[in-house]
């Protein structure tokens, strides 16, 4: 992946939505009981 931000602002803005997305599908994870560890296979 390549970072494109131009500044500290846009490169924390990146930061902060993917721990928030890794949060939401180990959350996912947890309520249906499956490992979390394995958020590649969240959606599935």
């Amino acid at each position: 992946l390549r970072n494109y931000a131009k500044d500290v602002k846009g490169i924390l803005t990146r930061v902060l939505a993917k721990i928030a997305s890794m949060t939401a599908l180990q959350y996912l994870n947890k309520i249906n009981n499956r490992p979390i560890g394995r958020v590649k296979y969240a959606l599935c």
